[in-house]
């Protein structure tokens, strides 16, 4: 499996295709059921004709490394720089889908020369609006680096889980193929934690947390302005994981900026619907390299 040590850490990636390179920034807030996909994504076989489309595990997700120190975005980005620079590139196209959407951001605002363009999906300039939310994820978080790891794991029995918990039951599923891929991810995620000892479980979830650590206080939307490279923004109006984001206001006024809504679209649907990835491809396929060399 091809593994690289960047940062101090091993990031695990796979490579597809020939071209300019296509860096998908996966979505998911780290530890269990995150990270890559055990199948490849339906869209991966389009665009490798014509991208050299790299997929990537984030520090603390999937099989790359779980280290114990603090993770930042500004950490996230400088990994995908860092893995840019292993695989011999000077420049890529950076796509983040939801959780990835904000180290895209982060990407092309730290490292505007490497960035050729940005494509930002299903995704949000900060992380949530809900205070409760936040104020459980940084008590969690507190009790992770004051009694450490373990204390962490336990909490979850006593105090519940914590989180944005995508996909969760407290939103019925729209229709009969959402109610089968959310009992699927379910199963997946059951087998993965049947596999797992206990100590892996808890650097697993500790490994989350440190991931939701990193967005707390990250916000974009006074910087988000300061992009200079072309991007798009999708984004569906349905979505009930980042809701009601003023994406149009944001990209308004930004020449380099392409703005598509979505109505009524969930989460998600940037990576299966056929209008969207068609959206993408042109999209990438207007940004010839040489304009960015």
């Amino acid at each position: 499996m091809p593994t690289a040590e960047i940062n101090g850490i091993e990031i695990y990636y796979e490579t597809y295709g020939k071209g300019f390179p296509l860096v998908f920034v996966h979505g998911g807030y780290g530890g269990l059921g995150t990270g890559g996909a055990p199948s490849a994504p339906d869209w991966l076989d389009g665009f490798s004709k014509d991208f050299e489309v790299v997929l990537y595990d984030r520090r603390s997700s999937g099989r790359s490394s779980f280290p114990t120190t603090e993770h930042t975005m500004e950490q996230f980005a400088a990994d995908i720089a860092a893995l840019l620079r292993h695989l011999g590139h000077r420049q890529a196209h950076i796509w983040g889908t939801s959780a990835g959407g904000p180290i895209a951001m982060q990407f092309g605002l730290s490292n505007p020369t490497l960035a050729a363009s940005l494509i930002i999906t299903d995704t949000a300039p900060w992380l949530t609006k809900d205070l409760d939310i936040k104020a459980r994820l940084q008590e969690r978080i507190a009790l992770l680096e004051t009694d450490g790891a373990e204390s962490a794991y336990a909490a979850r029995r006593s105090s519940g889980t914590v989180g944005l918990q995508l996909f969760a039951d407290s939103r019925p599923a729209i229709n009969e193929t959402e109610r089968r891929e959310r009992e699927a991810r379910a199963a997946a995620i059951r087998l993965q934690l049947a596999e797992l000892s206990r100590e892996e479980r808890i650097e697993k979830y500790a490994g989350e947390l440190r991931t939701y650590n990193a967005y707390l206080d990250w916000d974009a939307t006074e910087i988000f302005s300061n992009l200079t490279m072309p991007a798009l923004v999708l984004y569906g109006t349905g979505d009930t994981v980042f809701p009601n984001v003023d994406w149009a206001s944001l990209c308004a006024n930004q020449q380099s900026i392409t703005y598509r809504e979505f109505i009524g679209a969930e989460h998600g649907f940037a990576s299966s619907s056929s209008e969207a990835l068609s959206e993408i491809r042109n999209f990438l396929m207007r940004q010839p390299p040489h304009e960015h060399a």
